[in-house]
């Protein structure tokens, strides 16, 4: 009874934002270090999401240096990014959304974050435009 009330006062941590393909590969190549950043100088509590499906598809993409640097951000030990799964009931729905954004868009509506993305038009088709992060270069 008492570890259920201690626990009930400890915050969690959250998802506050989301990153597509489009910010991970962005990312890769040194662009959008600072959104990360930000999230990790937040509370303490506040975790960055990447759908595993996105993920694998930013893999491919960039150089090997760059790919390092992926690999790295989701291995981190003190890292504030998330590998989120790919769950069954999801993928139908992924599926229906699209590659490009499908897992993604899940997984904003699902933990009430963000997405960050350089696509706002397509995550705009299926999040309001208030739950879309656009990402522009400088």
């Amino acid at each position: 009874m008492i570890a259920a009330a201690v626990s009930d006062d400890l915050e969690q941590p959250q998802i506050r934002v989301i990153l597509d393909v489009t910010a991970l590969t962005a990312y890769a190549r040194l662009t959008v270090g600072e959104l990360i950043a930000t999230v990790e100088e937040d509370d303490g509590l506040s975790l960055v999401g990447i759908p595993v499906s996105h993920f694998m598809a930013a893999h491919w993409q960039p150089e090997a240096d760059e790919r390092t640097r992926l690999i790295s951000m989701v291995i981190r030990p003190a890292a504030v990014t998330v590998l989120l799964p790919m769950l069954g009931t999801d993928t139908l729905e992924a599926l229906e959304i699209g590659h490009v954004m499908g897992q993604a868009v899940i997984a904003a509506r699902r933990s009430g974050a963000y997405l960050a993305t350089y696509d706002g038009d397509e995550a705009r088709r299926y999040l309001p435009g208030s739950g879309v992060l656009d990402l522009l270069d400088k």
